[in-house]
């Protein structure tokens, strides 16, 4: 990707072990207390805060809030946003709008390395078996640290086939 390899080992039939960049930047008040990170460098850029309420029934309300988040000048690449609950010891409740779709989508990966990264380095979760759970399903994060800084972000989780296509013309770039 333009923000470096990212490598993937297959633990079974259908869960995967993925090797996500580490933060290139990781600013835990860019706008208030809401956190900034870019996962990679360049990275994909995230905006992570902490949720009060709740995050399933409240997203209608949220919508406003998190697309005038995604176009904040706080972030200057845009940003995809992701609000989470803490729901228990290493247990993350978490809803990301991604950039570019312009809406919630079930799960994002990069969301959830950008959200263990903050609350791992405020101390909030532990390095290791980090539990966030998406609509889309349960995804896990590692993290290895030394000298305080990340130097893995180890995400594991499930994968399906969601559709199966061809592409026919031959005159696409590569």
């Amino acid at each position: 990707t333009d923000a470096g390899i990212v490598s993937g080992w297959r633990m079974d039939e259908n869960q995967y072990r993925v090797k996500l960049n580490n933060p290139g930047v990781l600013d835990l008040h860019r706008k208030g207390e809401i956190a900034y990170v870019e996962l990679g460098n360049p990275g994909v850029p995230h905006a992570v805060n902490e949720y009060t309420g709740d995050l399933w029934a409240d997203a209608e309300v949220l919508k406003d809030q998190f697309r005038a988040l995604r176009h904040d000048h706080a972030f200057p690449k845009g940003a995809n946003v992701n609000f989470y609950e803490i729901t228990g010891e290493n247990a993350v409740l978490l809803r990301t709008w991604e950039r570019g779709v312009e809406d919630f989508t079930y799960a994002c990966g990069t969301g959830t390395g950008s959200a263990a990264a903050v609350l791992c380095t405020e101390g909030k979760v532990s390095e290791k078996n980090i539990c966030v759970r998406m609509r889309g399903g349960l995804l896990t994060i590692d993290i290895d640290r030394a000298d305080g800084q990340i130097e893995n972000l180890w995400l594991t989780g499930p994968t399906n086939l969601v559709a199966h296509g061809q592409v026919l013309d031959e005159e696409l770039p590569m």
